[in-house]
């Protein structure tokens, strides 16, 4: 049943309208906060790994052969609860055809499903005494997606993965009738490998998104609480020696003018044999190669293997806020024969941050903070935001003579991090955790609450390990208005670490 959304203005009136009468057993993953994700890949930094090094250093994803949007119009039905959700919708024989279609990304209560909520210090879904990780019965909206895609014939033999950027608040999944896995996390990507689920032809793919879970209770910000698939989806394709993960460390020494470079790959092999091949180092900047290197590789059966690179470069063009010099950093990745299996193209920044004598240092000089907070919030779309509304905010912040942001309350789309990189803001990179609806004290507070450590300290370190490559971050949040208690200090030594 489509429900029309009502403006904004009268939210507040509709909010307290809700009845929450009727019973309801949700499934228990959703009221655990010790399970974050099933099947559901470790963090890693954003990058894209293309098929050469030209289609890498133009970094156009349409032009990638690897990649396939999911993007558009997508199936939609929404459920007011979770007793009137098409339970076996994910199944090939069911019928989407009387459903109705939605955008994504999208929030559907934005695009006419439900109720959009404004709150501050509660819970949208509060009732009563709170028991986390308890959701109260009734209503809890479900929104229903499914769709089909055709995966392209360069693709046989590949590793597939699919990745759903931001999703609120939770979500399993489905290709074709069988059930890939379950994400919780709304602002982080959730990423799975989808090799042994699909097959040549037309695909289906499946979403079941929960309103409310267990992870709403991190989720208590001071914003509009709505729901769905707010970020990009895509496939992408792989080989079968690829890189899982780089951490480029890019610091300063010798009174700050020489460049510190220090890279760590970890390169996983799913062959049934042992791979041999080699790696490729470059860093450029405007043409012009400042370190070049290669190293050779030897990785057992199924497994990972980790390489480093260090290097001193010298008289290196700092990074800052006023003057954003950057760096390339080409990764290609070859087999034993020299053909280029992937490579990556990122841009890096030499820059260091620390206190001294009460002073914020960059680069060794004291700098201060002209800086607002920014939600990820349209007037109409509501958590949508483009790639040019991006770089409109960030225009504006230059106009006005803004050097720093904070991403209140949650790590924000990658692409933000790549533009404060570019032209030159400073980060508060903040981390998805508000419980501010239950209060500080010590005996209130989820930080101080063992049960919810594991949701803390992913939270936590699935943020630092995907943004972990940008310059522009030079500060970690570990929440806001969450209270303090074992939990924080666990996160921090995490993120210290």
């Amino acid at each position: 049943m489509k429900t029309r959304t009502q403006p904004f203005i009268l939210v507040f009136l509709l909010f307290f309208s809700i009845q929450f009468g009727i019973a309801q057993t949700l499934d228990p993953i959703l009221e655990n906060p010790t399970i974050i994700g099933i099947n559901k890949l470790d963090a890693r930094a954003s990058f894209f790994a293309f098929e050469s090094k030209s289609l890498a250093l133009k970094n156009n994803l349409d032009n990638a052969s690897n990649y396939k949007l999911l993007n558009g119009i997508w199936k939609f039905n929404w459920s007011k609860n979770p007793e009137s959700r098409p339970v076996d919708f994910y199944k090939e024989t069911y019928s989407t055809s009387k459903w109705d279609a939605i955008k994504v990304p999208a929030n559907w209560e934005v695009e006419g499903y439900g109720i959009p909520i404004y709150v501050n210090a509660s819970y949208p879904f509060q009732k009563g005494r709170l028991a986390p990780p308890d959701i109260p019965d009734g209503y809890n909206p479900v929104g229903s997606y499914k769709r089909n895609f055709q995966l392209p014939k360069n693709w046989d033999g590949k590793e597939l993965f699919v990745l759903f950027g931001a999703v609120k608040s939770a979500f399993y999944i489905w290709v074709n009738g069988k059930k890939v896995g379950y994400s919780q996390g709304s602002k982080l990507p959730a990423e799975f490998n989808i090799t042994n689920f699909v097959k040549k032809g037309t695909n289906s793919i499946a979403l079941e998104v929960y309103r409310w879970s267990d992870g709403s209770y991190l989720e208590c910000q001071d914003f509009w609480r709505i729901s769905g698939i707010e970020r990009d989806v895509y496939l992408y394709a792989r080989p079968k020696v690829y890189l899982k993960d780089y951490f480029a460390k890019a610091g300063l020494t010798t009174n700050y003018r020489d460049g510190v470079f220090n890279l760590e790959l970890d390169l996983k092999n799913v062959h049934s044999k042992k791979q041999l091949g080699s790696i490729a180092i470059e860093i450029t900047k405007n043409g012009k190669t400042h370190y070049a290197t290669s190293a050779k590789y030897t990785i057992a059966k199924n497994s990972s293997k980790g390489v480093q690179f260090n290097t001193t470069i010298k008289d290196v063009k700092s990074w800052s806020a006023e003057i954003p010099e950057l760096y390339q950093l080409n990764i290609s990745i070859k087999n034993r024969k020299g053909k280029t299996l992937e490579v990556i193209s990122r841009n890096i920044g030499f820059r260091t941050s620390e206190v001294k004598n009460g002073n914020y240092l960059i680069n060794g000089k004291p700098i201060l903070f002209k800086g607002v907070n920014r939600h990820e919030h349209n007037a109409k779309k509501g958590h949508v935001v483009s790639k040019e509304e991006m770089l409109l905010d960030i225009k504006i912040f230059k106009e006005n003579n803004i050097n720093a942001v904070r991403t209140s309350h949650y790590p924000n789309d990658p692409y933000w991090y790549e533009l404060c990189d570019e032209f030159g803001i400073y980060v508060i990179d903040e981390a998805n955790i508000e419980s501010h609806g239950m209060g500080y004290g010590l005996d209130k507070t989820l930080a101080n609450n063992p049960t919810w450590l594991k949701a803390h300290l992913e939270r936590v370190s699935r943020m630092i390990e995907r943004d972990k490559n940008h310059p522009s971050i030079i500060i970690w949040s570990l929440g806001n208005e969450a209270g303090n208690g074992y939990n924080m200090y666990e996160s921090y030594l995490l993120a210290k670490q």
